[in-house]
């Protein structure tokens, strides 16, 4: 009897009898570009006028593929003539012919992401699994959007060089626009299947420090006072115009691209400076903007565009944050920032030394070259499939660096998976239909990296399991799952 397929990786595999090595990938990239001082009023117009569709039409709502699995036979009480079907993917050719060359490689590069037969879409996978399944991983919420953001530009990096992608990159996408898409691609692989999980982690986050019971308190106050209160002399938006904003606010949290984002933020900004000009016929500047911001930030009540503005700020390029972009996300942030600071006896109009010098930190920390984790941080993730008789097969994405012993894993997984008699258990190999027992010395993340090298496809799975277990039963028993 062959055993069904497990949970874990579809990876390269060769029957031969060499030994298993390590396996290098070099890269050699940074996360930051030089700051641009330059910021043209606007620079985004013709995205912000000629993309609504694009921008409201991208949405947590969309359908998401799921990784790529075998295929299970279903029965059904109606089946569409093989004429039909042929007719279909006729149709079906034709339109992505159809497709722009841009749009043809995200959507391959999405495809493979979801492929574990390929190390891209096994060390996406594996991360994705692993964010998901350990929200103790982090510290605070920088912490975990600077983590994902630095995975997004390795993985970016690795793709550049790899040669997974069929056909290349550069045959379809000019030299310049390559790490334009590319970036695209990261943003529908990886922000697209974590947005829940982030937006989750961002609002356990900010309840438990007590930061958004701070910022809703405020809101109130802030809403409170009349516009010259909070120092605004200039026209604001009318009730007609706030609610069009926020409509547009809610539409960017169904976003997951925080380029996307930024673009509808521009577009908020467009509207409030028309507003200020049009009803009173002269320009004005940052000074008098901000505070109408902050106004009408107020008016919209929404504790979330506070982790919005974070996401923004935390996962956007870097190359995004010099002029414009960068400019009107931090006018967003500095106007939370009174709101958060805001003193019922004395209204804040000016922003604290405190929020300056944050402000300052967080523009060199994102845009000034600087060392960041290569990619082989981030394939320090190893599937486990964890076996027993009684209850099937489970499995969980274990941090487990290249230096870690087989026996090591083993204590990690008996901890993992509340094992009482850790003693009768230990790490399988499995491939190719047959088990193979690791011992104590070897490293797993090795082997792994060895069998990722492999010319030809194969399925292999590293469980974790009871010695003496009847190596088919709990994995057919599970087949179904």
């Amino acid at each position: 009897r062959k055993p069904a397929a497990l949970c874990d990786s579809h990876i390269p595999w060769d029957a031969g009898r060499q030994r298993l090595s390590d396996m290098s990938i070099s890269t050699s990239s940074s996360d930051s570009l030089d700051l641009d001082r330059s910021m043209p009023l606007f620079g985004y117009e013709g995205d912000t006028n000629s993309s609504l569709e694009d921008l409201e039409g991208e949405s947590d709502q969309e359908s998401m593929a799921p990784p790529l699995k075998p295929k299970k036979k279903r029965s059904s009480s109606f089946v569409l003539p093989k004429i039909v079907k042929s007719q279909l993917r006729k149709v079906s050719g034709v339109f992505s012919s159809f497709m722009t060359p841009e749009k043809r490689m995200i959507k391959k590069i999405a495809e493979m992401s979801r492929d574990k037969r390929t190390y891209f879409g096994c060390l996406v996978q594996d991360y994705v699994s692993f964010l998901q399944e350990n929200k103790e991983c982090h510290v605070s919420s920088t912490d975990m959007l600077q983590t994902i953001r630095q995975f997004m530009t390795q993985v970016k990096n690795y793709l550049s060089q790899s040669s997974e992608l069929d056909p290349p990159i550069e045959s379809l996408i000019p030299e310049d626009q390559i790490d334009v898409v590319l970036e695209k691609a990261m943003h529908k692989c990886i922000l697209k299947p974590l947005k829940g999980h982030i937006e989750a982690m961002l609002k356990e986050f900010h309840t438990t420090d007590g930061s958004w019971k701070q910022l809703k308190e405020n809101l109130q106050l802030v809403r409170q006072r009349n516009p010259q209160e909070l120092g605004v002399f200039v026209p604001t938006p009318d009730f007609v115009d706030v609610e069009k904003i926020k409509v547009k606010f809610m539409t960017m949290q169904k976003m997951y691209s925080p380029e996307k984002k930024v673009m509808l933020l521009l577009r908020v900004c467009k509207l409030i400076y028309t507003v200020m000009e049009n009803n009173s016929g002269r320009l004005y500047g940052a000074d008098d903007f901000l505070p109408v911001l902050t106004y009408v930030l107020a008016q919209c009540d929404m504790l979330e565009l506070d982790t919005e503005i974070e996401y923004m700020m935390e996962l956007l390029d870097p190359s995004l944050l010099h002029g414009e972009g960068g400019y009107y996300l931090t006018s967003a942030y500095g106007a939370l920032s009174l709101i958060k600071n805001f003193q019922e006896e004395q209204a804040a109009q000016l922003l604290s030394s405190e929020a300056r010098d944050t402000l300052r930190q967080w523009h060199k920390r994102r845009t000034t070259n600087r060392t960041i984790p290569s990619v082989d941080d981030f394939q320090n993730y190893l599937r486990v499939a964890f076996q027993e008789v009684t209850s099937g097969c489970t499995g969980k994405t274990l941090l487990v660096r290249p230096y870690i012993t087989t026996e090591d894993v083993c204590q990690l997984c008996a901890e993992k998976f509340k094992v009482a008699n850790p003693e009768e258990y230990r790490l399988f190999l499995f491939v190719d239909d047959t088990w193979q027992q690791l011992t104590e010395d070897t490293y797993p993340q090795k082997i792994k990296a060895e069998l990722h090298s492999r010319p030809q496809p194969q399925v292999f799975h590293f469980v974790y399991k009871r010695l003496n277990s009847d190596p088919y039963g709990a994995v057919l028993q599970n087949s179904s799952d």
